[in-house]
């Protein structure tokens, strides 16, 4: 039971850091875009140049963490299992669900702003502000693009957990 908890989370483990890679690899393309925005003239492309750096620096500064933290995460979980592993098992569940709801909220609230940031781009006249919006509208669906992917990691590996924990019960 021990060695397939722990194929799971490697499993896990490996696809966190390979978005961490994806994300830091969309940040380095995300500078000659920024480079681009700020040498133009258009008052646009400047309005866009704030959105689309905070979107390089959430990349760069989450990818990086998943780089640099999730290997160090499995020695952690490795002495937390030793004592328990049913109780161990129960743990990193309720943990899941609770970062399971916080992604279902965050989901929500970057659709919302997607579209607030979509019709402010249609209400607003030309020029930098316009610019702004659609920045973030871009932004915004870049990090729901984030959540979404590990979000999907994050229930895949849940329903192994519970059915761990499912068969344990019995």
């Amino acid at each position: 039971m021990r060695n397939d908890f722990f194929q799971d989370y490697y499993v896990w483990t490996k696809g966190e850091i390979e978005q961490g890679k994806w994300m830091v690899t969309a940040a380095v393309l995300l500078v000659p875009v920024l480079i681009l925005l700020v040498k133009n003239s258009n008052v646009i492309s400047r309005g866009m140049t704030l959105p689309l750096f905070l979107l390089f620096a959430v990349n760069i500064g989450y990818g990086g963490y998943l780089l640099m933290n999730r290997n160090q995460q499995g020695q952690k979980v490795e002495m937390n299992i030793k004592p328990s592993v049913d109780e161990s098992l129960k743990n990193e569940s309720q943990k899941l669900k609770k970062d399971h709801t916080v992604f279902l909220v965050l989901k929500k609230i970057w659709v919302i702003l997607i579209i607030t940031s979509l019709i402010l781009y249609l209400v607003m006249p030309d020029g930098y502000y316009k610019g702004l919006t659609l920045g973030f509208a871009i932004m915004f669906v870049g990090l729901l693009t984030v959540d979404t992917l590990l979000h999907h990691r994050l229930m895949q590996y849940l329903e192994s957990i519970d059915l761990k924990i499912e068969s344990i019960s019995k």
